[in-house]
């Protein structure tokens, strides 16, 4: 069975068991759907290695290709959705975060979306189910980053702008405001990630340095077009 998207997980130092609970969902998708996909891991230079983590996990029914970024830049977000963005051979890509999990009823989901618009400049974003806490500030609200767009048009958006690596914040903000007039975005309040905070990393949250390369780059159109700029290596 031809696959059609790749998966693209970034993670930074979140617990051994938000990682491990992605690799399960993953394992436990039916053939018919798992055969669909390819999983990227990228460790963006983690204090204990993916790669450590995954020893003793059997991946093998699994299309799935592990990358480590060699040196910690802090908040590399744009690199790493980069890397895995210059590695997909698919026509669609996940940009995935580490505190949303993707259930086997969203895998079917993506799968039918990406066959039914594999024609069409549109990208989807998807609602967050918050596991038995209704009222938290998360549920119910969509998010921000997780979307699922053809390949093609991440790149005619120009990729995610690597000058905003080193401090955190105006990533997703930055690459959806180069999408305008490009692809269509729309919202899937209907289809649901599962979060979990513990899969948040644990990083300084100062936007004011980024908003300000932002605003610049809106007013002088000075987008960069230097990707991947570190060095990295493929686990397997």
């Amino acid at each position: 069975m031809e696959k059609i998207i790749s998966i693209n997980l970034s993670y930074y130092n979140q617990p051994k068991s938000i990682l491990l609970k992605h690799l399960n969902y993953w394992i436990s998708y039916p053939a018919n759907i798992k055969n669909q996909f390819t999983f990227f891991i990228i460790d963006d230079c983690s204090k204990i290695p993916a790669e450590e983590i995954l020893k003793d996990i059997d991946v093998s029914s699994l299309d799935i290709h592990l990358y480590r970024v060699e040196v910690d830049l802090v908040c590399n977000i744009a690199g790493v959705r980069n890397l895995g963005a210059k590695e997909c051979k698919t026509p669609w890509y996940v940009i995935l975060d580490m505190d949303t999990l993707i259930s086997t009823e969203m895998a079917q989901q993506l799968i039918q979306l990406a066959n039914e618009n594999i024609k069409k400049n549109i990208a989807f974003n998807f609602n967050r189910k918050v596991i038995n806490d209704s009222k938290h500030i998360k549920n119910n609200v969509p998010h921000p980053a997780v979307c699922l767009i053809r390949i093609k048009d991440y790149w005619n958006i120009g990729g995610c702008e690597e000058d905003l690596v080193g401090s955190y914040g105006k990533t997703d903000g930055s690459f959806w405001y180069r999408a305008k007039n490009k692809v269509e975005l729309n919202t899937k309040n209907n289809i649901y990630l599962e979060y979990y905070a513990e899969g948040e990393a644990d990083i300084k949250r100062d936007t004011s340095r980024n908003k300000s390369i932002f605003a610049n780059k809106k007013k002088n159109n000075s987008w960069s077009t230097d990707f991947v700029r570190f060095p990295w290596k493929k686990i397997f």
